[in-house]
């Protein structure tokens, strides 16, 4: 019995020894589980850390990058803009007169009379021309010396369109200097006084000098007496300027050469200030054996602002005439139209615009 209690005792005594070893081995696992645990959440953080680093490393070299290529691209810009500013529009014009001489070189066209004017094939480099002598006038020396090398070439006609579309006073000065004292070839100084002629106005020392050359009568040619009196254009005129002109043009209208008095009559038309101006239209719509003539008359007659009763009497006159050519008679019911008729007088409009139209087919 004693025996078995102290086997008893003993056998106790070996469960409790287990059970505390079996204690501190779990104890010591899990402290050394936790321990790599915390070495693991520690290498994970360095690595998580690392990658930040390089991912800011590698953002901040994005930045400088994208910092470098700005700095270039300004600096590259402002080059761009320092070499723009450098051009100056002599340059320009420059480049724009050599593009010109070799799209003429590579389109080559047949030279038409300097009346045709150039085609429309270089309409865009003309334009840009003008553009720069609007930015600088005085570029205007250089097109005009180009121009009288060789006023009657593809690039002189080209040179021409653009200083007449400019109507500076230099161009209109170099062109009358070409045509009247310079030179003695019948083209150049044809070339010149179509160069003025194109003009929309000109100055008062413009109109003066193609006045005087009128008068002086020293063109034989046909061709340059009509082109000098093309080029007597609209000028600012006093009362005394009007009357100058009216008494060159009514010698005019009395020359030999029908084409002379037909540009004679037109001018006279066009520098009328009032109802008398019109008088030696007025005779020679009715009058002139040339019919070219009588028709520019009544054209002249029937664009007047001037709507008198002697103009209203003479395209009456002028559509009663079955001698008359049919455009002409119907120009002059047409000018009719524009005045104010009485009933009689708009009941024979229609009738004899019917039977004109009728004897025209």
């Amino acid at each position: 019995m004693l025996h078995k209690k102290h086997f008893l005792n003993r056998y106790l005594v070996a469960i409790v020894i287990f059970i505390l070893l079996s204690g501190i081995y779990f104890s010591q696992l899990g402290v050394s589980s936790k321990s790599n645990q915390s070495e693991l959440q520690k290498s994970a953080q360095k690595k998580i850390i690392k990658t930040n680093f390089v991912s800011d490393s590698s953002e901040n070299n994005q930045v400088q990058d994208q910092k470098l290529v700005s700095s270039v691209g300004s600096k590259t810009k402002d080059i761009t803009l320092k070499n723009d500013l450098n051009i100056t529009a002599s340059d320009k014009l420059d480049n724009t007169l050599e593009q010109l001489k070799a799209s003429i070189t590579q389109n080559p066209e047949a030279l038409k009379h300097a009346i045709m004017g150039p085609s429309n094939k270089h309409m865009a480099m003309r334009t840009q021309l003008l553009m720069l002598l609007e930015q600088d006038p005085n570029l205007v020396t250089e097109l005009i010396d180009t121009f009288i090398d060789d006023p009657n070439s593809l690039l002189g006609r080209e040179l021409s369109a653009v200083l007449s579309e400019s109507g500076l006073p230099m161009a209109q000065v170099a062109a009358l200097d070409m045509a009247l004292d310079l030179s003695n070839d019948e083209q150049t100084r044809a070339a010149g006084l179509l160069l003025v002629a194109k003009m929309d106005e000109v100055t008062g020392e413009t109109r003066d000098r193609v006045l005087a050359h009128i008068d002086a009568g020293n063109d034989l040619s046909s061709e340059l007496q009509q082109f000098a009196l093309m080029a007597l254009k609209p000028a600012p005129s006093s009362a005394e300027d009007y009357q100058r002109v009216h008494q060159t043009l009514s010698k005019v209208v009395l020359a030999e050469d029908k084409n002379v008095r037909r540009h004679g009559v037109y001018q006279m038309a066009q520098w009328a200030t009032n109802n008398e101006d019109l008088k030696g239209v007025r005779t020679l719509a009715l009058t002139d054996p040339d019919v070219n003539t009588r028709a520019r008359a009544v054209m002249s007659l029937g664009d007047s602002p001037f709507k008198s009763d002697e103009n209203r009497n003479v395209l009456w006159q002028v559509v009663d005439d079955e001698n008359e050519p049919p455009p002409i008679r119907l120009y002059a019911l047409k000018s009719l139209s524009r005045y104010a008729l009485n009933d009689t007088e708009i009941t024979k409009l229609r009738l004899m615009h019917s039977d004109i139209s009728d004897d025209s087919n």
